[in-house]
């Protein structure tokens, strides 16, 4: 009887903590320099025929970075090529841009977006006040 209890007892635990380890999922693919430091992530398709949708978003955090050097986050490209970071974040349209604080995503822009809109959402989320125009 206890040979059985032992078995059964033994078989449980191991049925539990596979569904534990089946259910937490994987840490963000963007490595970050800093633990607590935010991320703009930029998931660009460098063979998209379109690409002046990707200027705006370019000239958008060039202009930031210039103005604002200290107050931008550090920036990471992501080509669409790769399938890993586009899945966990699920990407479905480029370009795409998301600013990450550790796991949490304070701000995601997607498609086609004039370069003064990117600015605004962009220097609202980092508290800056910038002059359009």
């Amino acid at each position: 009887m206890n040979k059985w209890l032992i078995i059964l007892s033994s078989c449980a635990l191991l049925i539990l903590t596979s569904c534990i380890a089946a259910s937490t999922s994987p840490s963000s693919p963007i490595s970050q320099t800093q633990e607590d430091a935010p991320v703009a992530v930029l998931f660009s398709d460098a063979d998209n025929p379109e690409r002046e949708q990707e200027t705006n978003y370019y000239d958008a955090l060039i202009e930031l970075s210039s103005d604002y050097p200290d107050e931008m986050p550090e920036l990471v490209i992501v080509d669409s090529s790769d399938q890993e970071k586009i899945q966990y974040y699920d990407i479905v349209q480029f370009p795409t841009i998301l600013c990450l604080d550790g796991e949490d995503i304070s701000l995601r822009i997607e498609g086609m977006n004039k370069k003064e809109e990117i600015l605004m959402l962009l220097s609202n989320l980092l508290e800056l006040n910038i002059k359009m125009g």
